[in-house]
Protein backbone atom coordinates (compact mmCIF):
# COMPACT_ATOMS: atom_id res chain seq x y z
CA UNK A 1 0.00 0.00 0.00
CA UNK A 2 1.29 3.40 -1.06
CA UNK A 3 1.36 5.99 1.75
CA UNK A 4 1.67 9.68 1.47
CA UNK A 5 3.77 11.30 4.78
CA UNK A 6 4.14 14.82 4.63
CA UNK A 7 7.25 16.27 5.11
CA UNK A 8 8.31 20.11 6.36
CA UNK A 9 10.98 21.63 4.52
CA UNK A 10 13.11 24.31 5.87
CA UNK A 11 15.05 27.27 3.85
CA UNK A 12 18.81 27.05 4.74
CA UNK A 13 21.43 29.10 3.43
CA UNK A 14 23.00 26.34 1.04
CA UNK A 15 19.38 24.72 0.43
CA UNK A 16 16.64 22.88 2.61
CA UNK A 17 16.16 20.68 5.55
CA UNK A 18 13.57 18.68 6.06
CA UNK A 19 12.13 16.63 9.27
CA UNK A 20 8.58 14.17 8.80
CA UNK A 21 6.85 14.85 11.72
CA UNK A 22 5.50 11.49 11.81
CA UNK A 23 8.99 10.11 12.35
CA UNK A 24 10.54 12.33 14.82
CA UNK A 25 14.40 12.21 14.49
CA UNK A 26 14.21 11.36 11.36
CA UNK A 27 15.54 14.32 8.69
CA UNK A 28 17.40 14.93 5.79
CA UNK A 29 18.88 17.83 3.43
CA UNK A 30 19.23 18.74 -0.29
CA UNK A 31 20.04 21.60 -2.39
CA UNK A 32 17.02 22.04 -3.79
CA UNK A 33 12.91 21.16 -2.83
CA UNK A 34 13.18 18.70 -5.18
CA UNK A 35 17.43 17.09 -3.71
CA UNK A 36 15.48 17.28 -0.39
CA UNK A 37 12.24 15.05 -1.83
CA UNK A 38 14.55 13.07 -3.03
CA UNK A 39 17.04 12.49 -0.59
CA UNK A 40 13.91 11.89 2.52
CA UNK A 41 12.47 9.24 0.54
CA UNK A 42 15.18 7.65 0.31
CA UNK A 43 16.11 7.60 3.53
CA UNK A 44 12.39 7.23 5.35
CA UNK A 45 12.24 3.81 3.25
CA UNK A 46 15.40 2.27 5.58
CA UNK A 47 14.56 4.06 8.24
CA UNK A 48 11.15 2.17 8.25
CA UNK A 49 12.76 -0.89 7.64
CA UNK A 50 14.89 -0.84 10.70
CA UNK A 51 11.58 -0.22 12.16
CA UNK A 52 10.23 -3.12 11.75
CA UNK A 53 13.57 -5.23 12.72
CA UNK A 54 13.12 -3.66 16.01
CA UNK A 55 9.48 -4.46 15.66
CA UNK A 56 8.50 -0.94 16.39
CA UNK A 57 4.93 0.86 15.03
CA UNK A 58 4.95 2.30 11.86
CA UNK A 59 3.14 5.25 12.31
CA UNK A 60 0.08 6.40 10.44
CA UNK A 61 0.41 9.29 8.21
CA UNK A 62 -0.51 12.28 9.77
CA UNK A 63 -3.34 14.83 7.50
CA UNK A 64 -1.82 17.72 5.80
CA UNK A 65 -4.50 19.51 7.61
CA UNK A 66 -3.33 18.51 10.60
CA UNK A 67 0.45 18.43 9.99
CA UNK A 68 0.34 22.38 8.95
CA UNK A 69 -1.48 23.18 12.49
CA UNK A 70 1.94 21.66 13.87
CA UNK A 71 4.12 25.07 15.72
CA UNK A 72 6.93 23.46 13.84
CA UNK A 73 5.23 23.82 10.47
CA UNK A 74 5.40 27.73 10.36
CA UNK A 75 7.88 28.82 7.45
CA UNK A 76 7.77 25.44 6.09
CA UNK A 77 7.10 24.37 2.62
CA UNK A 78 4.89 21.01 3.15
CA UNK A 79 6.30 17.94 0.44
CA UNK A 80 4.76 14.60 0.23
CA UNK A 81 6.88 11.52 0.42
CA UNK A 82 5.18 8.13 -0.90
CA UNK A 83 6.36 5.23 0.31
CA UNK A 84 5.61 1.42 -0.06
CA UNK A 85 5.38 1.10 3.56
CA UNK A 86 7.04 -2.83 3.92
CA UNK A 87 5.18 -5.73 5.17
CA UNK A 88 8.78 -7.03 6.65
CA UNK A 89 7.97 -9.97 5.47
CA UNK A 90 9.03 -11.31 2.35
CA UNK A 91 7.33 -13.62 -0.71
CA UNK A 92 8.92 -15.51 -3.41
CA UNK A 93 8.06 -14.42 -6.69
CA UNK A 94 8.22 -15.82 -10.37
CA UNK A 95 8.74 -13.19 -13.02
CA UNK A 96 9.88 -13.24 -16.65
CA UNK A 97 12.04 -10.37 -18.43
CA UNK A 98 14.78 -10.01 -21.37
CA UNK A 99 17.58 -11.87 -20.78
CA UNK A 100 19.92 -8.40 -21.80
CA UNK A 101 17.72 -6.34 -18.82
CA UNK A 102 17.92 -9.37 -16.18
CA UNK A 103 21.68 -9.46 -17.09
CA UNK A 104 22.14 -5.52 -16.55
CA UNK A 105 20.49 -6.31 -13.43
CA UNK A 106 22.64 -9.03 -12.24
CA UNK A 107 25.77 -6.31 -13.13
CA UNK A 108 24.40 -3.42 -11.08
CA UNK A 109 23.56 -5.60 -7.97
CA UNK A 110 26.59 -6.77 -8.23
CA UNK A 111 28.15 -3.72 -8.24
CA UNK A 112 26.14 -2.66 -5.34
CA UNK A 113 26.65 -5.51 -3.10
CA UNK A 114 22.96 -6.70 -3.37
CA UNK A 115 21.30 -9.25 -4.28
CA UNK A 116 19.06 -9.43 -7.59
CA UNK A 117 16.13 -9.12 -5.26
CA UNK A 118 17.03 -6.73 -2.89
CA UNK A 119 17.94 -4.42 -6.22
CA UNK A 120 14.55 -4.75 -7.92
CA UNK A 121 13.08 -4.15 -4.67
CA UNK A 122 14.76 -0.81 -4.35
CA UNK A 123 14.14 0.25 -8.10
CA UNK A 124 10.37 -0.73 -7.80
CA UNK A 125 10.17 1.54 -4.43
CA UNK A 126 11.50 4.45 -6.12
CA UNK A 127 9.32 4.12 -8.98
CA UNK A 128 6.24 3.28 -7.27
CA UNK A 129 7.42 6.72 -4.95
CA UNK A 130 7.48 8.73 -8.10
CA UNK A 131 3.97 7.62 -9.86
Amino acid sequence: MLIEYVALAEKVSDGYTVFVPDFPGFGSEGNTLDAVRKNAREGLIPHIELMLEERLPIPHATSLDNIMKLEESKGCIPLFISVVAPAGKAQRINITMDTALLNAVDDAAHHQHKSRSALIAEATQRLLGEI
